[in-house]
């Protein structure tokens, strides 16, 4: 049977970490991890320090763990009972419940397999909004949801970095401290971020103290500057690879966004989604396992679960988080002028420090000038808002004849009903060296899933693809008809990509992808490099007659550049299955970084998300030759590569890099 009766035993288990946490809420919850499903140990948690533990909780097992995933297809008997181990509402698809069967199979070795309790693996909740935009837009969204914060903020990401995007955070805890004073009830905001260090060669959960928070690389507020506040900050990363990878808030356990940007300033299309629901509750176990240190002063709503807003869920404006940030395109400049008129023009997010409406939440119409995140500014104004301001467009802009087809980063998605989710997570691992037990993880197992089960194509956009298993799983599900489109951004961080292990740099691993397959299953792989945002093809066909690569450039620009980069992490399944996160599809994210992502069943979501990004790209115009290499229509190919390899040079490049990447400056 593919549930185990040990699998099915710990999903409906009572016991929680949230929960046992709440009941001491002094406690380490890394300690009171070790206490949890001790019978389903194969041996006792080490003890010692905070590293050893966390070590000792989450990594378990041997090489022989991934044979524990069967290689047939789950029978009907195997999904009633996978879909028994959830708290899904309804019963998911049979596609997802496939994928669920692989994810749970990795807790037969280790219950923390997923990085968070067992009985929270499968839930389920909505997804109200997205962005598929600039770091800047994700960064109000924040900005938006911290300020209306009443209890508590756990703010998650890999890499903090003293730039506009730090600021406006720091903007945000200040105004929540002054709410906060203004309400006479103080705040606890928790914050971790990974800024490896030697100290982590002893404790790999450092608390950070005014020093490290008020140094130039940092730049948070003191905490004196925020008496409304109760602000602890972690420091966390596993010595030598395993990265804290993970970018997500929680707030108030009503709502949580799940992101793939660092908060720090970059050329980058980046991914968010707005969850709320049953699922806020597994993201915040995961939140608290990451921790692992005891809380001063503890979480103030460790008692109080997930609870449906009064009327249910709320989509759209209606949504007590969204402000008129949030709205694009011609549509959403009619819902301004209906808002304002019925308002007064005065929405909570859109006054400035003075307590005034911000000029530049509604502009100016004007037929040459989308409007975008509630302003009405040039496509190149918003793309270079994300720190490239000296970046020009190479071709003029021109409105498009449909609606549809707008430049809308925000996706205001369609009121839909709780669907079936999972958190599909990994444990971050320290160790050098990619073995196959590396791969028993939430994560891992449904990502090759997705690939095994897919009836029909896969959809992947990354910034980088090159882990050995990704790659096997695509030239798999193309060798038995799957049709599998990447969407990959050239360049990418190619000096840490060509470093010995790390699997090659996304030109390397187009052209080995394409030597290995027939010339009749070439046609079901379909690559093509990230080029920006979506324009006028009309315009682009009449004024150059050519394909057109971006809202305001004429070709696609190699990272390297850092002009034009594309940092989503997304992966759908025959349209209907989506999994969405933190997670790259290259070797570090597949073997060493902490990784939060999630797996929703809604295939109208699923859409939304491809629309979008579709919409707000013209990466679909901009297909690799069957021979791995992108050419145009002159048959040149591109002529700004990196010219890294794998080879001696490639090594040093490699090196330069990850020391780039340690202090901030590289991709990751």
């Amino acid at each position: 049977m593919t549930v185990s009766d040990k699998v099915y035993s710990l999903t409906h288990s009572q016991s929680t970490l949230t929960a046992a946490l709440a009941a001491s809420p002094a406690s380490s919850p890394g300690q009171l991890a070790k206490t949890l499903y001790a019978e389903h140990h194969k041996k006792p948690i080490s003890s010692g320090g905070y590293l050893e533990i966390f070590m000792g909780v989450l990594q378990r097992g041997n090489a022989n763990e991934t044979q524990r995933i069967p290689p047939g297809e789950p029978t009907q008997a195997d999904l009633d009972r996978a879909a028994e181990c959830g708290n899904f509402g309804s019963r998911p698809s049979d596609l997802f419940l496939k994928i669920y069967c692989d994810v749970l199979a990795t807790l037969d070795t280790n219950p923390w397999a997923g990085v968070v309790s067992p009985p929270l693996l499968g839930s389920r909740g909505v997804v109200n909004l997205s962005i598929i935009s600039v770091i800047p837009d994700i960064i109000q969204h924040h900005y938006d949801c911290i300020v209306r914060a009443e209890s508590e903020v756990f703010l998650a990401t890999n890499f903090w970095q003293a730039s506009k995007s730090a600021s406006k955070i720091c903007d945000a805890l200040l105004e929540l401290s002054r709410r906060a004073m203004k309400r006479g009830k103080k705040v606890v905001v928790k914050m971790m971020y990974d800024r490896a260090n030697l100290k982590m060669l002893t404790e790999s959960h450092v608390i950070v103290d005014d020093a490290e928070m008020d140094s130039d690389e940092v730049k948070l507020p003191k905490r004196s500057d925020m008496p409304g506040i109760d602000f602890e900050l972690v420091n966390f990363h596993q010595p030598v690879f395993g990265t804290f990878h993970c970018k997500f808030m929680i707030v108030d356990r009503k709502m949580a966004l799940l992101n793939s940007n660092n908060i720090q300033d970059r050329p980058n299309m980046e991914m968010m989604i707005h969850l709320e629901g049953p699922i806020v509750d597994s993201l915040y176990d995961t939140a608290l396992i990451s921790w692992f240190r005891p809380m001063h002063p503890p979480l103030p709503l460790l008692n109080s679960r997930y609870r449906l807003p009064e009327g249910g869920y709320k989509f759209g404006m209606s949504n007590e988080y969204a402000t008129t940030w949030i709205l694009d395109g011609s549509q959403g400049a009619e819902l301004l002028k209906t808002l304002q008129r019925e308002a007064g023009g005065i929405h909570d997010g859109d006054v400035d420090k003075g307590g005034k409406e911000d000029p530049s939440s509604s502009g100016s119409p004007d037929a040459g000038v989308p409007f975008i995140s509630g302003t009405y500014q040039t496509i190149t104004e918003h793309l270079n808002a994300g720190d490239q301001p000296d970046t020009h467009a190479s071709i003029p802009y021109e409105p498009p004849a449909s609606s549809s087809d707008e430049y809308t980063p925000h996706i205001l998605h369609t009121r839909h009903g709780e669907c079936p989710m999972v958190l599909v997570n990994r444990a971050p691992n320290g160790s050098p060296g990619n073995p196959a037990s590396g791969l028993h993880n939430a994560q891992d197992a449904a990502w090759l899933a997705g690939l095994k089960y897919a009836q029909r194509k896969v959809f992947i956009q990354s910034p980088t693809l090159n882990a050995v298993p990704v790659v096997e799983g695509i030239l798999n599900a193309v060798r038995r008809g799957i049709e599998c489109t990447l969407y990959i951004d050239v360049g990418f961080n190619d000096g840490g990509e060509a470093l010995p292990g790390q699997g090659g740099t996304n030109e390397e691993v187009s052209k080995a992808m394409f030597a290995q397959l027939t010339d009749e299953e070439k046609e079901k792989l379909r690559l093509y490099w990230y080029t920006g945002m979506y324009f006028s093809r009309e315009s682009v066909f009449r004024l150059l007659n050519c394909d057109y690569s971006g809202k305001d450039q004429i070709k696609p620009i190699n990272a390297s550049a850092q002009k034009r980069n594309c940092h989503v992490k997304l992966m759908t399944i025959d349209d209907s299955v989506g999994i969405v996160g933190n997670g790259n599809q290259d070797t570090q994210s597949w073997y060493h970084s902490q990784e939060v992502n999630v797996m929703v069943d809604n295939p109208t979501v699923c859409q939304e998300w491809f629309d979008g990004i579709r919409r707000n790209q013209n990466t679909h115009l901009h297909e690799l030759e069957k021979d791995g290499i992108y050419r145009d229509k002159y048959g040149n190919p591109l002529t700004d590569s990196t010219g890294v390899g794998s080879g001696f040079r490639g090594v040093v490049k490699g090196i330069q890099g990850s020391i780039a990447r340690v202090r901030g400056k590289g991709g990751f």
